[in-house]
């Protein structure tokens, strides 16, 4: 037995593992700790002799400190007790008694245990855990896993990857993070579903003491979006204002928030969105949202100009997108994507949803039928227009066969490919319509494109020579006297690189986060040149080139721009750098940097001989540190010699100041205008309850403080509340002003009704005093 030692163990894995115990080494077959599932346990193998002899430096370590600690070589049971702590990278587990059965391959935990994880806390009395099949079973079982602060006489924790619940018996539940809540529940039996729902039979709501409601089954969500949330203010575009939102589930399968919004300027407004848990994890799938507002002040901009030519008094939004998968498994059948947005007028985003206006002002009009398989995918698209007030390129519809980089056999050749034929049209919006415009020409358009790649070495080189052709037929123009076109296209290209690395594994930096480094360092050099037909004359391409700061893609399965493809010769010349260094036991990649620039010896746009210079950086050393920068310099001077740099850093210096800084800055382009942008957010805590935010945007460009922000936070327990001046230029009239007061009620049972019962109802609990 040892007194008062420090059991150390440098990381890693069985087979045979070596538990130290002051300075003795006893083996223990197949590793002692291992790393518990979710969130309620978390210790971890020890290694092997062999490596705990060579793990240095960078290798995570365990520690386990005790007042006691021994290990019976006959009976394989390693033990630990008296003020027991383990230390494994961000886990801690406290407790008086520490034991391993290596013959059985359970851990016990026993006496006030304790276990920290990314904040999080659990408490029992006692842990089994079993690290060969994973099942977890505790007895006065407490945790708290923000939100949810839970408690258990009897937990049974499945086997891992099984999908089956965290069963909890006699189980209090609480999300008030109080040492005396305001409300809780009391379970008879308490499923847990991890980052999904949670499943309630035979749970009495209590008010302090006072059992007030009992449901028999229940159903609720691990889902912030639910319960109730307000948000009061005034600025010039709205008045004054409250927007409500209330969240509930609609039966188990869906998440539903009700709106009852008022704005002084406008009037009244509401609606209903729906959300299918199906989809949680895509926001682009699952959701209907419809609204409507009948607005009394339709002249009003949201900028504070009034219109010329206003809209209706009856605005509204209904938006479905959604997916359905036709007879067969999710994973193995066709899929049906919606995305269907009407919109009453143009400007109905600006002017009641301003933060989605600025993502996405003229939202599309989609139906896809498609599957994925192995090699690719197949897809016919509908594209349309329903909004008459928004141009829209259409397909009536498209059928498209895209396959993947794949290999030929055993040859060391790869394939891949594109196969389209859809009628594809232009509608234009109605202002156009009016003002005269002729209506660009529609056709039946015909696509095809293959191309054989063979990736070989030669020496230290990487190499990738590839070849393609292409054939594109037009037919069936809308606009009369037009016959057939054809066009043929051809590629060839050329990748060649290398790599080479260097291994630093003694450089270690606890601020910089650096537990060792390696350097990886790739030259590259792409050669690409296509040749294809001009099409002159009256031909109006739709799928065409828009402006961009950006270089175009030189690889052709990449150009999606099948209308407007060009003649070209390209060589694309560059240097990538990375930095990984060893973070939880595994690679992180700590830095990178790639610079690379054009030299066209045939340009298909502005007749250039170089591009700009590109520099893209990003750092993420620490977890409250992090920037980047994207920049692109003349510094050969030619056609296009503007300048474009986007900046970011995100820095928390301490535990209650956090800064963010963004610079955006664009100089001389020859569609885009001048812009000299500065962006800085901060938020400071005060005290355990207070806070204090702000938020700047300046244009440099013409001296102008477009918007400022300044929010105070105050924790109420129960409830968030923030209370913030609004103040924007929006440089067209008078400055705007608000004032925004929000009300968060955080702490709330998110029980929200309608709710989902078995058979018997809702009713008193007879047991109920």
């Amino acid at each position: 037995m040892r007194r008062g030692g420090k059991v150390f163990v440098p990381s890693p894995q069985p087979p045979e593992s070596v538990l130290i115990l002051g300075n003795t080494k006893h083996p223990i077959p197949k590793g002692v700790l291992s790393q518990c599932v979710g969130a309620f346990l978390a210790l971890v193998l020890l290694p092997s002799a062999a490596q705990a002899q060579d793990a240095v430096g960078g290798a995570s370590r365990l520690d386990i400190r005790a007042d006691f600690s021994d290990y019976d070589e006959n009976l394989g049971i390693a033990k630990a007790w008296g003020d027991v702590e383990v230390t494994y990278e961000n886990v801690t587990i406290r407790a008086d008694q520490i034991e391993y059965h290596s013959s059985t391959g359970n851990i016990f935990a026993r006496d006030n245990v304790r276990i920290l994880q990314d904040g999080q806390v659990i408490d029992a009395e006692e842990i089994i855990y079993n690290i060969h099949t994973g099942e977890t079973t505790t007895s006065q079982f407490k945790s708290a896993l923000e939100p949810v602060f839970i408690s258990s006489d009897d937990v049974l924790r499945p086997e891992e990857g099984s999908g089956d619940p965290i069963v909890m018996h006699d189980a209090y539940f609480t999300t008030h993070d109080s040492a005396s809540p305001d409300y809780h529940i009391r379970v008879k039996k308490l499923e847990v579903y991890p980052d999904d729902k949670i499943v309630m039979r035979g749970a009495r709501v209590h008010v302090g003491n006072t059992p007030l409601l009992w449901f028999p089954y229940y159903v609720q969500p691990l889902d912030e979006d639910l319960g109730y949330y307000f948000t009061p203010g005034w600025n010039s575009a709205w008045g004054a204002f409250v927007l409500n939102r209330y969240g509930f589930m609609v039966g188990e399968n869906y998440n539903a928030k009700a709106y009852l919004d008022f704005r002084s300027e406008r009037g009244l407004a509401g609606g209903v969105e729906f959300f299918d848990r199906k989809f949680r994890n895509n926001p682009n799938i699952g959701r209907l949202n419809l609204y409507y507002a009948e607005d009394n002040n339709p002249q009003l901009a949201f900028t504070g100009a009034n219109r010329v030519n206003p809209p209706p008094n009856e605005r509204y939004r209904i938006n479905l997108q959604h997916r359905v998968y036709l007879p067969g498994s999710d994973d193995d059948t066709f899929y049906l994507d919606f995305d269907i947005n009407r919109l009453s007028d143009a400007f109905f985003y600006q002017d009641f949803f301003p933060n989605e206006f600025l993502i996405d002002p003229r939202p599309d009009n989609i139906i896809n039928l498609g599957k994925i398989f192995e090699r690719g995918e197949i897809s016919l698209t509908g594209r349309f227009q329903v909004n008459e007030f928004f141009q829209t390129d259409t397909r009536s519809p498209e059928l498209a066969l895209d396959i993947i980089r794949t290999p030929i056999g055993d040859s060391g050749f790869f394939y891949d490919g594109l196969t389209s034929y859809g009628l594809i049209g232009e509608e234009l919006d109605t202002d156009s319509i009016l003002a005269g415009i002729v209506e660009p020409s529609g056709f039946n358009r015909f696509h095809t494109y293959h191309e054989f790649l063979f990736p070989t070495k030669l020496g230290f080189l990487d190499v990738i020579p590839k070849a393609g052709v292409g054939y594109t037929n037009y037919s069936n123009f809308d606009i009369p006297g037009f016959g057939s076109i054809d066009r043929t296209l051809t590629h060839a290209g050329l990748d060649i690189s290398f790599k080479m690395s260097k291994r630093s594994p003694h450089v270690q930096s606890r601020a910089l986060g650096l537990d060792g480094l390696l350097h990886v360092v790739r030259p590259y050099v792409y050669y690409s040149v296509v040749g294809t037909d001009d099409l002159n004359g009256r031909f109006s391409p739709i799928d065409r080139f828009t402006p961009t700061t950006r270089l175009r893609p030189i690889d052709m399965p990449l150009f999606t721009t099948v209308d407007d493809i060009r003649s070209w010769q390209i060589v694309r010349a560059g240097v990538s750098n990375r930095w990984f260094t060893m973070r939880n036991g595994a690679s992180y990649e700590w830095l990178t940097l790639n610079n690379y620039f054009d030299t066209y010896i045939q340009d298909p746009e502005f007749d250039r001989n170089v591009s700009n210079v590109f520099t893209e950086l990003e750092w993420r050393p620490l977890p409250w540190l992090a920037a980047s920068t994207t920049a692109q310099v003349p510094v050969f001077n030619d056609v296009l010699d503007f300048t474009e740099f986007t900046t970011g850093i995100m820095f928390m210096p301490t535990k209650w100041f956090q800064l963010g800084l963004r610079h955006y800055f664009i100089d001389d382009h020859p569609f885009f205008g001048n812009s000299d942008l500065y962006t800085v957010t901060t938020y400071s805590r005060l005290s355990d309850n207070w806070g204090f935010s702000t938020a700047h945007r300046f244009e440099a460009d013409d001296g102008t403080l477009e918007f400022q922000q300044y929010t105070i936070h105050r924790d109420l327990a129960s409830w968030t509340a923030s209370l913030g001046g609004i103040v924007r230029d929006n440089r067209q009239t008078d400055k705007e002003y608000g004032v925004v007061l929000s009300l968060t009620l955080k702490a709330f049972p998110r029980l929200a009704l309608p709710v989902d019962f078995q058979p018997g109802g809702l009713g008193a609990d007879p047991g109920a005093r």
